[in-house]
């Protein structure tokens, strides 16, 4: 269960630039759309989360979990996703431009695709 609403998470982006929202469970939530330019997400859970068309240029993602996450055109240019679980998550169309991807864990098929990423 997610320690915040998808609400309550709109009003830390509004409030703050560069939001600090290290380890908090965001867990199944729709984030779709949402501006985590910048943000401090590491160690977060973020599984199942629905990041559709989310900006994250330069968000800092290191070893947060993603497990089946939706990153359906997500931007993360420039993000730090070292040490992220990625199994089953979907990337389809992702922006992953100058992405830290060190240590990233993929599942099978993701390790297949991999090749033709998005850059």
């Amino acid at each position: 269960m997610s320690d915040l609403s998808r609400k309550e998470v709109i009003q830390i982006l509004a409030l703050t630039h560069q939001a600090r929202l290290a380890g908090v469970d965001l867990s199944g939530l729709d984030l779709s759309g949402l501006n985590f330019a910048g943000a401090d997400l590491i160690h977060a859970n973020l599984s199942k989360a629905n990041l559709t068309n989310a900006y994250m240029r330069n968000a800092q993602l290191e070893d947060a979990d993603l497990t089946g996450a939706i990153l359906v055109n997500a931007n993360l240019k420039g993000a730090n996703l070292k040490g992220c679980n990625l199994k089953n998550a979907n990337m389809l169309g992702a922006k992953l431009t100058d992405t830290n991807l060190f240590g990233v864990e993929l599942d099978a098929l993701q390790r297949k695709q991999s090749v033709g990423l998005s850059g």
